[in-house]
């Protein structure tokens, strides 16, 4: 999966749209497993793109771009949306009687990491995990 130069691989690129967020999902899966990512860490990473890609589409202007990169045990998702952005740096855990604004929290806790780039195009945000170790390519 990783080229010889030790470059980042492009394990998948893809346009989200509303219809697509599933079929995103299963191949978001499919390529963090054949990547060496299972069990809860795998889960734990699914979920947290799951939400992005969702929040490209309800708050991004209804589509996007998602892109999943290797680099040694490192995967990264990357998702670009043409929305407003947000205010906030890192995102707090709402009150529980306010409904909805869980999803970036969500991807903070489920990840190693997440960063959120306002741009004035849009909002780029990606998360990252890191691979069990020996399976790095």
């Amino acid at each position: 999966m990783l080229s010889a130069s030790g470059d980042t691989t492009l394990l998948l690129a893809a346009l989200i749209t509303a219809e697509r967020v599933p079929e995103l999902r299963h191949a978001v899966t499919a390529a963090a497993a054949a990547a060496g990512l299972a069990g809860e860490e795998l889960e734990d990473f699914v979920l947290a793109v799951n939400e992005l890609t969702t929040n490209a589409v309800r708050h991004g202007g209804g589509s996007g771009q998602l892109t999943l990169r290797q680099l040694g045990d490192q995967l990264t998702c990357q998702v670009s949306d043409h929305g407003p952005g947000i205010s906030e740096d890192l995102p707090a855990l709402p009150e529980p009687t306010r409904p909805g604004r869980r999803g970036l929290w969500l991807a903070q806790h489920l990840t190693t990491g997440l960063m959120l780039d306002n741009t004035p195009t849009g909002l780029t945000a990606t998360v990252t995990t890191t691979l069990p170790t020996g399976t790095a390519s």
